[in-house]
């Protein structure tokens, strides 16, 4: 029975990364095939920026509300609605007849997808044992980067081949049918086995937290980090095959092809924060390490743009972005996987995920329409200047949190 259970266990922790990876291609195909998008449509940065940030917008006031209200649910059934809603708005994303609809219809894509996270860890956290959970956050910390890197992988190849908008938006809808329909089958038959095992892991009553003066600096330090790793993480992703075009004059293809390598190295990122949890346990000083680097890359980032040496040359920029974008995968690993998972004994997990992801996202609300704005009337100068700001103010609040937590611990998991 003990081994039927691992393997049910097993099983669940490969369907969350199944529907969460999934969902990647559903919402960052958008991003991806920005610039073949605007060249079709003839729109501007800033139109293209207000759709993405339609769905940033409705994703992180969705994750609050899902975060608050997943105690209630039947995650079996919450994913399966997610999954296939997005599906559903993936396919009328093809028949928009301009970027203005595009805003609405991208915008209720955000709202099922903001099912998804707080479900999958409600998930993860009521049915695992203790020893499962560190094989829990190392798969499901490779979700984001390998859902981006098939969503621009996809891309690039169709950007190759010319293809028309609508194929990067109809074949995840195809994807997200099939992952949610064997989502809903083989998690009724890992449950059956889990409720036959008289050692399964019974989640305990949760205690709230005492809302002492240092729990509330600490809170708003995470929650601001989180915000920040959201502009930073996503404003890269969003802009790079942009950036990329209009400095070193790449084709489309090559420019989202590139972009893809971001992803691999952001899985690097994601089992970095991984393996630093086995020895710091305390998140707010993981954080400050990883954002202390990131605006040492970011800093280098806007020296290296502004060289001539190295105008034309996009070897070393692109090798910051990837730089950065292991950093920023490592931050969002702790704030929205390590942090609500091992404090599962504290708090409700799907909860605390729900909102720490709103958090992020409301970065990545901001990052895409204030960054395309910026390069729209400015220059990629101005926008890794404001990159780097964002960077260096996290890491100010994350050394802030942790001076206070020398005294009292908070988010020692």
């Amino acid at each position: 029975m003990k081994q039927q259970s691992n393997r049910s266990q097993t099983v669940i922790i490969l369907l969350c990364w199944a529907a969460y990876t999934a969902a990647y291609l559903g919402r960052l195909n958008f991003n991806a095939y920005i610039e073949p998008i605007r060249d079709q449509l003839g729109a501007t940065k800033t139109d293209l920026g207000l759709v993405s940030s339609f769905f940033f917008f409705s994703y992180g006031v969705g994750q609050l509300v899902h975060g608050i209200l997943s105690r209630k649910y039947n995650t079996r059934w919450s994913v399966l609605i997610a999954l296939l809603g997005s599906a559903a708005v993936n396919v009328a994303m093809t028949l928009c007849p301009g970027v203005a609809a595009m805003r609405y219809i991208w915008l209720l894509n955000g709202a099922f997808q903001s099912i998804l996270w707080s479900s999958l860890i409600k998930t993860l956290s009521e049915r695992l044992s203790d020893e499962m959970l560190p094989k829990a956050i190392v798969v499901m910390s490779t979700t984001a980067a390998l859902g981006t890197f098939l969503a621009y992988g996809m891309s690039a190849l169709l950007a190759a081949q010319s293809a028309a908008y609508r194929w990067v938006f109809l074949l995840p809808a195809g994807l997200l049918t099939v992952v949610g329909i064997v989502w809903f089958i083989l998690l009724q038959k890992a449950d059956n086995v889990l409720k036959a095992d008289e050692t399964a892991y019974v989640p305990p009553k949760k205690t709230r937290p005492q809302l002492t003066p240092a729990f509330v600096f600490t809170a708003i330090c995470l929650l601001f980090a989180a915000i920040a790793n959201g502009f930073i993480k996503d404003g890269v992703t969003t802009w790079t095959p942009s950036i990329l075009k209009e400095n070193y004059g790449m084709p489309d293809s090559l420019s989202i092809f590139i972009t893809v390598l971001l992803p691999l190295i952001a899985i690097c990122g994601a089992w970095f924060s991984t393996t630093l949890h086995k020895r710091q346990k305390n998140a707010s000083k993981l954080n400050g390490i990883l954002y202390c680097i990131e605006t040492v890359v970011l800093l280098l980032v806007l020296f290296v743009t502004r060289t001539k040496q190295t105008a034309g040359n996009p070897v070393f920029p692109v090798a910051l972005f990837g730089v950065s974008a292991m950093m920023m995968a490592a931050v969002n690993n702790v704030i929205t996987s390590i942090v609500p998972i091992y404090m599962r004994d504290k708090m409700d997990s799907g909860l605390l995920a729900g909102v720490l992801d709103t958090f992020c996202y409301v970065g990545s609300t901001l990052s895409t329409a204030l960054l395309g704005y910026i390069a729209d009337h400015g220059s990629w100068d101005r926008v890794f200047l404001c990159l780097l700001l964002f960077g260096a103010a996290a890491c100010v609040a994350c050394l802030c949190s942790v001076l206070i937590e020398k005294r009292h611990p908070v988010l020692t998991a």
